[in-house]
């Protein structure tokens, strides 16, 4: 019942103004320093829990049904498993919740919390099998928190691996340590600031080609695949600021993590503001921002990508 009723929600966002996902940053702060990545600030404060209640209920008035939870490293701030509580308690639990972590400081008491939580879906962070320069991301650093989370997690896990030049040479090594766990597998395309594609080539083509990603990467892969030749030409129309919202640490909301566009508060965002964003961005050419594309792509060509979102759908619902 859950599921239908989630269907049948989100199936109206395909005819009014109202947003459907959200990523909502809760804290910048992170425990790594990643090369790659702009998205934190270590040793800044978290966003206050009462403040994230007031945001979470002004997203949901706005409309969303999908939450990510992320930071910076999310599982830093100490009510987590409260707020992502507090989310599922809309809607009696027809809509769905996920957080992004790195997974360092996962924990047995966490894990059981999210469960009776109703997490949804946690996306970890793993790039490679031993630790590199760009990222420490490894499966040398993370083997026992992927087997507490196969032994205990409720929720299903998705392993995202951000495909740089140096990841991508032993990225059939890695998922081959990994056949006998039971997760899904997905790529992050190296991007520049701003969120252009930063990577090129056959190689990586041929990555694609070669292993089963999870269902969301589909809605967007010949997209992924034209950009790795160097061919943007595909047209898309980008929903940030309308359907998929970026809420920041400070509240307002951006396009995506990359790029700022609007930039207006939340607690003043009116459904006249997210129709105002729904319009061809700048920098819509080669962008590799993957939260972005899959739910524009997903809800801007929604016969096609009808059949990968109900399997994507009913791998991550309770």
């Amino acid at each position: 019942m859950r599921k239908t009723h989630f269907i049948a929600q989100a199936s109206a966002r395909l005819f009014d103004h109202k947003a459907l996902y959200a990523q909502l940053i809760i804290t910048r702060d992170c425990n790594l320093s990643c090369s790659y990545c702009n998205e934190y600030t270590p040793g800044v404060p978290h966003v206050p829990t009462d403040e994230l209640m007031r945001r979470i209920d002004r997203l949901d008035a706005l409309g969303v049904l999908v939450y990510d939870i992320l930071g910076g490293e999310p599982v830093m701030h100490p009510e987590l498993p409260g707020l992502v509580a507090y989310i599922k308690g809309k809607h009696n639990g027809a809509n769905l919740c996920s957080v992004i972590s790195n997974g360092f400081l996962l924990t047995a008491s966490i894990v059981e919390a999210l469960n009776e939580a109703g997490l949804d879906l946690m996306q970890l962070s793993v790039d490679s099998v031993r630790p590199g320069l760009q990222s420490m991301k490894s499966l040398k650093s993370l083997l026992p928190k992927l087997q507490l989370l196969a032994e205990r997690a409720c929720f299903p896990v998705k392993i995202q691996t951000v495909l740089t030049s140096q990841t991508a040479k032993e990225y059939d090594a890695f998922r081959e340590l990994l056949a006998d766990f039971p997760f899904d597998f997905s790529f992050s395309l190296l991007h520049e600031a701003g969120g252009r594609i930063a990577i090129k080539g056959e190689d990586y083509v041929r990555l694609f080609d070669r292993h089963q990603l999870w269902g969301g990467m589909r809605l967007y892969r010949e997209d992924a695949r034209a950009m790795l030749m160097g061919d943007f030409s595909r047209p898309w129309m980008c929903l940030g600021g309308s359907k998929f919202l970026y809420v920041n640490t400070n509240g307002h909301i951006q396009w995506c993590s990359q790029q700022k566009g609007n930039d207006i508060p939340l607690e003043q965002a009116t459904a006249d503001d997210l129709h105002a964003a729904h319009v061809h961005k700048p920098c819509e050419a080669g962008c590799a921002v993957g939260c972005a594309r899959l739910v524009s792509h997903a809800l801007g060509e929604p016969l096609k990508s009808l059949k990968v979102s109900l399997s994507t759908l009913a791998g991550i619902s309770h």
